[in-house]
């Protein structure tokens, strides 16, 4: 049984760290191409058919499906999480007892086993999807944008940190307060949605 939950572990592992791998390659690999073709030298035709699809998700709504998507995505990873907060707080406020107050702990016990994990691996790829969404954008004088970026990625990444069990215990509390802060998470949406509100004025 410990061997099977040690295999699942560092497989999962395994996956996330070749994900953030992907995503952080990906990213280096599109900027150094932009700075290729933006300095005028030659590069593939592979790369100039990327740039001139960017440009054509710049002038559409392309940067409007990635933003959808990255939203839908982590709407879909904090589900699970948002049905943790609401059973914990039905148990400890609601004036329920015994049979469905048990009803209810099995069934959040229940869904943390099952879907916690898509909470990790649908945050990776929402984030990859909001780099994404941030390239095709223009938001030049905005800052909210990037750093309500930061932001999420600090959020995944420590998330991530404390899911590996990666820093001494000491730390790992810590960085579970920020990845679970209500203010944190707060904080993000106004950023991101004072960033959009922005972008709509313009």
């Amino acid at each position: 049984m410990t061997t099977n939950k040690n295999s699942s572990s560092i497989l999962g592992s395994v996956f996330i760290g070749v994900m953030l791998i992907s995503l952080v390659g990906f990213a280096l690999l599109f900027v150094g191409l932009y700075e290729l073709a933006d300095s005028g030298r030659t590069v593939s035709s592979l790369v100039q058919t990327y740039f001139s699809f960017r440009e054509a998700l710049q002038n559409n709504s392309g940067n409007e499906f990635t933003g959808e998507a990255t939203a839908w995505f982590f709407g879909a990873a904090s589900a699970p999480v948002i049905v943790d907060l609401i059973s914990r707080a039905v148990i400890r406020y609601m004036p329920i007892e015994g049979t469905l107050k048990n009803f209810v702990r099995r069934m959040n016990n229940l869904q943390k086993k099952l879907l916690m994990s898509l909470h990790t691996y649908l945050s990776i790829a929402a984030l990859g999807l909001g780099i994404l969404h941030l390239t095709l954008s223009s938001c030049i004088a905005n800052p909210f944008p990037e750093l309500g970026l930061i932001l999420t990625g600090a959020l995944v990444i420590t998330g991530l940190l404390f899911k590996w069990r990666a820093v001494p215990v000491f730390f790992r509390k810590a960085l579970y307060k920020f990845h679970a802060s209500m203010m944190v998470t707060g904080i993000l949406l106004v950023i991101l949605y004072a960033g959009h509100a922005v972008m709509d004025a313009d």
